[in-house]
């Protein structure tokens, strides 16, 4: 687990090549947040641009679907994105319990598919036209 002053870990959801993701609490208003942290202990340059890049852009999207970003903490030599928790599970975790058989419909309403729910719900990508 990593230590973040101001926040509480709770548990990590997500271990990647690149990229540590854990479920928290932000102990000033106790609120639930996601905490993205790069696993590189000392990132490259690239790395730490692309992870401020992510923040920079992520942060004024305030569009429906769209995880709100709180904040880019320094973070031992790199930085923690804090992000909205909205309480949701990956689709790996998701597509292992149901072939466990422990949750019973729930994240993807009426689709035992939930990459054709996904393609379904979200809006087509935006192409420019080629002349």
């Amino acid at each position: 687990m990593i230590e973040l002053t101001g926040y509480q870990i709770l548990d990590r959801i997500y271990s990647g090549t690149r990229t540590l993701v854990y479920r928290g609490s932000r102990l000033c208003d106790k609120k639930s947040v996601i905490i993205k942290v790069l696993r590189n202990e000392y990132p490259s340059f690239s790395e730490l641009l692309h992870f401020r890049n992510q923040y920079t852009i992520t942060k004024n999207l305030n569009l429906p679907g769209i995880i709100q970003t709180y904040s880019l903490e320094a973070y031992r030599n790199g930085y923690a994105l804090i992000m909205e928790d909205f309480g949701g599970i990956s689709l790996n975790q998701w597509t292992g319990d149901r072939k466990n058989g422990t949750i019973s419909g729930g994240f993807f309403p009426n689709s035992d598919r939930p990459k054709q729910y996904i393609r379904y719900t979200l809006p087509p990508p935006h192409h420019s036209q080629r002349y």
